[in-house]
């Protein structure tokens, strides 16, 4: 079993992971701890898991990329297809019972003293279901004289509708983010074109930390490369390609990074270095160096 399963992780990361000659160098060094036995020495399917991740890790550098013991996620691939994206349809990352309950990760929306609006946000869960709590946090904050988004700890997720987050804060239509894989053309994203909203276009600061990762690096990526928004805080965790469900056999599927964001027409992404940002302070102090950045416009 444990031949077969390494020799199929190995084929599945060459032939889809989305750095090709990256790709090459993960899977030979997969197999070479197969030949060294290390994977002998699991006890259990846990276990094996655990090492299995672990070796992944060690040559990738890459949080995107895991194995995983789950037999329901294997099922799930056999009745929808051969592959599915990961943070999307196996999850039901945007309309479980789990995303109403955390609000779609609206925790708090205020209006400080000083007229300072502030947003918690602990994911990006935007879809058609969470589009009213969007709307309704940006209204309520609309009259601000600046907005502060605290992305800290938020591990990012994405949206079903497009960048319509980002639009919020952008006049016109511009690009965001190309998207790059091994088996298809790139594919530019732009703000989205149907947003009837207010736009907010006063001075955006942007809480970062070490947990604010994928979706949520991307939101603070491209809005610096518009010079749109101030980040405070520390560097970001450098979370950007995104993971495909690949079945590996009955009790195991891989999630590889097929994909990879990056500014248009250019090879700048946040993989592996993270979003710096522009004012380097403590985690705890982030939000009041906001608030005195703004009080001292």
């Amino acid at each position: 079993m444990v031949d077969d399963m390494s020799k199929t992780i190995a084929k599945l990361i060459e032939d889809n992971y989305v750095l090709e000659e990256k790709g090459y160098e993960i899977a030979d060094y997969f197999l070479k701890n197969l030949r060294a036995g290390r994977f002998y020495q699991a006890k259990t399917l846990k276990q094996l898991d655990s090492i299995m991740t672990k070796t992944l890790r060690e040559s990738s550098n890459d949080y995107h990329l895991y194995t995983w013991n789950n037999k329901k996620i294997v099922e799930q691939l056999k009745v929808n297809s051969e592959e599915i994206e990961a943070e999307e349809e196996v999850t039901n990352f945007f309309n479980d019972s789990d995303a109403y309950n955390a609000n779609f990760g609206f925790e708090k929306v205020d209006v400080l003293s000083g007229n300072i609006g502030y947003i918690k946000l602990n994911q990006i869960n935007i879809s058609d279901r969470s589009l009213k709590k969007l709307y309704a946090s940006m209204a309520l904050v609309e009259h601000t004289d600046a907005l502060i988004i605290d992305l800290r700890n938020n591990g990012g997720g994405g949206s079903t509708i497009g960048s319509v987050l980002e639009t919020y804060f952008l006049e016109g239509y511009k690009p965001l983010l190309e998207f790059r894989s091994r088996n298809g053309k790139p594919k530019i994203e732009y703000t989205v074109g149907w947003l009837l909203e207010n736009r907010y276009l006063k001075p955006l600061y942007v809480l970062v930390n070490k947990g604010t990762a994928s979706a949520a690096e991307a939101f603070v990526f491209a809005l610096k490369s518009h010079n749109r928004c101030i980040a405070i805080g520390q560097p970001t965790s450098g979370g950007a390609f995104m993971n495909t469900y690949f079945p590996v056999n009955e009790d195991f599927i891989i999630a590889i990074s097929t994909s990879a964001p990056f500014l248009p027409d250019t090879n700048t992404s946040w993989e592996g270095k993270g979003v710096q940002p522009d004012y380097l302070t403590k985690e705890e102090d982030a939000l009041s160096k906001a608030i005195e950045l703004i009080r001292n416009r």
